[in-house]
């Protein structure tokens, strides 16, 4: 029964790393984590970890660049549609933004 479980680990993480090389998959750094325990907004969090002014997100998601600082301030929460519109400019799945 061990050996089958350790097989079964072994299966998984090979999947994982598969994943993860053919970029499939992305580790999330810890310096995003530990901004969010801080409390900051993770909208904001990922698109300076992306790289993006607010303005290049704004185009890149067709999202106005005046709701996404109103978001990252937390004024306003945005609709569901507007999230998956920032996590597909993201590459980052919406429910790790909202």
């Amino acid at each position: 029964m061990e050996d089958a479980e350790m097989l079964a680990d072994v299966k998984a993480y090979d999947a994982a790393k598969a994943r993860l090389e053919d970029g499939e998959d992305e580790l999330i750094p810890l310096e995003i984590t530990e901004r969010g325990l801080r409390g900051e907004a993770a909208l904001r969090i990922w698109r300076e970890y992306r790289k993006l002014t607010q303005e290049r997100l704004a185009k890149k998601s067709k999202v106005s660049r005046a709701l996404i600082a109103a978001i990252e301030t937390k004024r306003k929460t945005g609709s569901v549609s507007t999230w998956k519109k920032l996590g597909a400019a993201l590459d980052v799945g919406w429910e790790q933004l909202a």
